[in-house]
């Protein structure tokens, strides 16, 4: 890492709200060009996340293997749960995924936008505008009421058959075809000769014993159709959760969210570790000013922190307007020079303070981790989520979409 000192960090300071844009605007598929120094992560003032798909492509290794080999589709809704809808599609399309989720329709315009081929399915709803435009661009559109029908009706426009995956309510109790009515449904879209059923799903609950009952009561929907003649495609029920702790759910093909990414659905699992995931991102800022406060002085709003004594703090520039949880402060802790650094005060929209006391050299410009490693140290993204007395899930989707992002492969830098 090159030396940083207070000159050259106020030289770069004009162009980070630059770079934050530039990046920003590319993961949300736009064109953009990188200036070097934000393609390096070498000179960002700005927080920044660092993406290892290098770690992405071992997850997925292990998910294969863990799953028997049956095809994976991903889950890569949220701006890929933070990391970067369209980077993150194209290089799972690389790895030969066999299908990507996305939860709006906007997400799977923008993917295939920017050249993705790959199969991808719309968990999430859709409108008598969009159907068209989801048959034209050969999107699989989740269906579970009547409005199968646009679908349809913009086939037979378009001369070209709908694909659809039939998504079926067997007690997670908010969108879907009710088990118990599920077959009269499968039936109504099977006899529209515009819609091919691509496949047939269900959401588990993640509890243990109503995942059973779900699973049995999804798998009577499906023999129900099978009996009648109709083919479903594939069936599919295991999310991250079900992937790890219910192989019965394994069905067809799997649906990894969270486990892609390198993070635990829950916190038994991550304690359990039945398969060795690796995180993909990580956040990080540098040091952009260090003081020694006196007896009695205070630091953030409400003089939230008042020193007792002398008192060696950092200022990093970084805040919840990032996405940095609020609710951490003063239990969160902080990687600076390979060492751990609590938490000070408040944490507000730009700024997070850390009490450094005992430190030697630390410095305008030092990097500093906020969930990473950095040396033989780590924190690591459910440690935060713990202080902050939130999900993983929330950490990794509350990244603030225009922060940089800098893709890694191994130590070559996209």
């Amino acid at each position: 890492m090159q030396n940083f000192d207070r000159r050259k960090f106020l030289k770069l300071a004009g162009a980070a709200s630059l770079g934050a844009a530039v990046a920003g605007s590319e993961s949300l598929g736009q064109t953009a060009s990188r200036a070097d120094w934000v393609t390096s992560g070498e000179a960002a003032v700005d927080p920044w996340l660092e993406i290892d798909l290098k770690n992405m492509g071992w997850n997925l290794a292990q998910i294969r293997r863990h799953a028997g080999n049956r095809p994976v589709m991903a889950v890569i809704k949220a701006n890929a749960y933070g990391h970067g809808l369209v980077a993150i599609g194209k290089f799972l399309e690389k790895q030969k995924i066999d299908f990507l989720a996305v939860g709006k329709f906007h997400e799977a315009l923008q993917l295939r936008e920017s050249g993705v081929k790959t199969p991808i399915l719309n968990l999430g709803p859709f409108s008598q505008h969009e159907a068209e435009e989801i048959v034209r661009r050969n999107i699989s559109q989740s269906v579970y009421t009547d409005d199968f029908m646009l679908l349809a009706e913009a086939a037979r426009k378009l001369k070209r058959q709908a694909k659809a995956h039939l998504k079926i309510d067997t007690g997670l109790g908010r969108v879907g075809v009710p088990h118990g009515q599920a077959l009269a449904f499968v039936e109504k879209v099977a006899a529209s000769s515009e819609i091919q059923i691509e496949g047939i799903f269900t959401p588990l609950t993640e509890d243990d014993e109503f995942d059973r009952i779900q699973l049995e009561r999804f798998l009577e929907v499906c023999g129900a159709a099978k009996r009648r003649g109709i083919a479903t495609g594939l069936r599919h029920a295991a999310s991250s959760a079900g992937i790890l702790a219910f192989p019965q759910s394994h069905l067809d093909m799997v649906r990894p969210g969270i486990a892609i990414y390198g993070q635990y659905p829950s916190v038994r699992e991550y304690q359990a570790r039945q398969i060795d995931l690796r995180p993909v991102m990580s956040l990080k800022a540098r040091v952009m000013y260090v003081k020694t406060l006196r007896p009695g002085d205070s630091v953030s709003y409400h003089r939230a922190f008042v020193a007792q004594q002398e008192t060696q703090v950092a200022t990093l520039p970084l805040g919840y307007s990032d996405g940095y949880p609020a609710q951490a402060a003063g239990k969160a802790e902080i990687l600076v020079q390979g060492r751990r650094w609590p938490t000070i005060a408040l944490i507000t929209s730009n700024h997070t303070t850390i009490n450094v006391t005992g430190a030697e050299g630390i410095k305008i410009g030092d990097e500093a981790v906020i969930f990473g490693k950095q040396g033989g140290n780590e924190i690591n993204a459910e440690e935060l989520a713990a202080w902050a007395g939130v999900s993983v899930y929330k950490i990794l989707i509350g990244m603030n979409p225009l922060l940089p992002r800098v893709f890694r492969e191994g130590e070559e830098i996209k």
